[in-house]
């Protein structure tokens, strides 16, 4: 009896336990659910549901400042993940989101999106003001990258939507005027701060024409290559030839490269249409090959995000052996302006592609970041002079001792010359006194179509047997 008088004075005492702990256990759970919705799992910072809330309540607050809305992002981040695997690739992510919410001020926000976009919302008193912030940003970016011990050179960008304080409260178009901003941001811009203007919308437009016409434009043979020929600058014979894209997007209609080459360049899709043309190239020498011509090199050009591939060198090399191509017929070209970040890595690639047999060159060499540096690092046997070097024949004598003393440099290192944009016999004559190996230009010829430099070839070839008849 004790017992059964001792359970009902207790009893309620047990129910009110268990009613409170599974108060506290459901309680613990809606927070939780709060968190996961509001928290980004791989940062461990706001994600952008959360920065889409708070960010409307802070402009919407009667008070408010004048705000930005800047949409962030790591150009080719995906090269990080290649090169030091997907873990560091996330301690980098965790790292951008510490130094976002290291620098806010008090109602400023941070959210990790997805991948490597970031959101911010800051004060901009000015633009000024806000560049100089941002500039700090970076400074923290680079040194928090190297604190992981990844040594990489990180390439942010920043689209910028700015949000007076007058202005009618829109948030989301807002994000999309910082995202059509950054997607505006190419690899010239310094800093790699974007504004928005209104004119992007248009440009926009465009630009996601282009990237949704890529694939198709591929599969319909769109894409084709024109032929400009070198010519031996000695012999005025012809040395070889670069390849080059155009874009055919009707039958009369042939779009420049200087129109679509940024926008694929930006996106990454540029190695899609890198591939395309090295196999149509391959398709072309293994045609002229079966017709009996006596073909020359052909240079194709590699960007910089298929020179980071660190299995480009077996593809291409895989690609020309398909169709039988002798890889003495081919040259890889590489802009100068690609070593302008993470060159290290970059040597590395061009080390591989020359162990796999390919010659490679630097083509536009002068034109932005030159080193001399370069010329013993990087394993390159041809030297690409910049068409803007030519334009130093105007500067009188010293204009001709730079070129020449380039040139013999470059002859001393057993590389070959090759100078673009010759126009004139004065410049040829001149290239031809300080030993300029080959020569490409409009004195030759402009690029040509592949049936005009087939008939080419057979031309040449005709010419050479009529020379050894004689």
């Amino acid at each position: 009896m004790k017992l059964k008088h001792w359970f009902r004075a207790v009893h309620p005492l047990i129910l009110a336990a268990c009613l409170s702990t599974m108060w506290n256990l459901r309680k613990k759970s809606l927070l939780r659910q709060v968190r996961l919705q509001n928290e980004d799992a791989l940062t461990g910072g706001a994600n952008e549901r959360q920065f889409m809330i708070q960010a409307r309540r802070f402009l919407e607050n009667t008070e408010r400042k004048n705000y930005a809305v800047i949409a962030f992002h790591v150009k080719e981040f995906g090269v990080i993940n290649e090169m030091f695997g997907y873990p560091n690739g996330t301690k980098v992510l965790r790292g951008i989101q510490w130094v976002f919410t290291e620098n806010l001020k008090k109602d400023e926000l941070s959210a990790h999106v997805y991948a490597d976009r970031f959101l911010l919302l800051l004060f901009c008193r000015n633009r000024s003001e806000l560049n100089k912030r941002l500039r700090c940003i970076c400074t923290d970016l680079k040194k928090t990258i190297e604190f992981y011990g990844i040594r990489y050179e990180l390439s942010p960008a920043f689209g910028i939507c700015e949000c007076p304080a007058d202005t009618v409260v829109d948030i989301q178009e807002w994000v999309n005027r910082a995202v059509i901003a950054l997607k505006a941001e190419t690899h010239l811009c310094r800093p790699p701060f974007v504004f928005y203007e209104d004119r992007m919308r248009i440009d926009k437009m465009t630009l996601k024409n282009m990237e949704d016409r890529l694939e198709p434009a591929m599969k319909n043979h769109e894409f084709v290559v024109y032929y400009q020929p070198k010519y031996s600058a000695e012999s005025e014979t012809l040395y070889g030839a670069e390849a080059l894209v155009r874009w055919r997007t009707a039958p009369d209609t042939l779009v420049p490269p200087g129109e679509f080459i940024p926008v694929f360049e930006q996106d990454g899709k540029i190695e899609k249409l890198d591939r395309y043309i090295f196999r149509q190239v391959c398709r072309d020498l293994r045609h002229w090959m079966d017709d009996g011509k006596n073909v020359v090199p052909v240079s194709v050009n590699l960007s910089r995000v298929n020179l980071l591939n660190p299995s480009v060198a077996a593809e291409y090399r895989s690609e020309a052996a398909t169709f039988g191509i002798p890889l003495n017929l081919l040259e890889l070209e590489v802009t100068e302006s690609a070593f302008a970040q993470d060159a290290g890595n970059l040597e590395k690639s061009m080390k591989r592609l020359n162990a796999a047999g390919f010659a490679l060159a630097i083509d536009d060499f002068g034109s932005e970041y030159s080193s001399l540096k370069m010329l013993y690092d990087i394993p390159v046997q041809t030297m690409k002079l910049d068409r803007d070097f030519l334009n130093g024949l105007g500067f009188g004598q010293r204009g001709k001792e730079v070129i020449s003393a380039v040139v013999g440099l470059a002859r001393q290192l057993h590389l070959q010359v090759v100078a673009e944009g010759v126009e004139t016999k004065e410049q040829l004559e001149f290239l031809k006194q300080v030993g300029c190996t080959a020569v490409q230009g409009y004195y030759f010829s402009k690029p040509i179509p592949e049936s005009q430099y087939a008939a080419l070839l057979s031309e040449t070839q005709k010419k050479k047997e009529s020379v050894s008849t004689v």
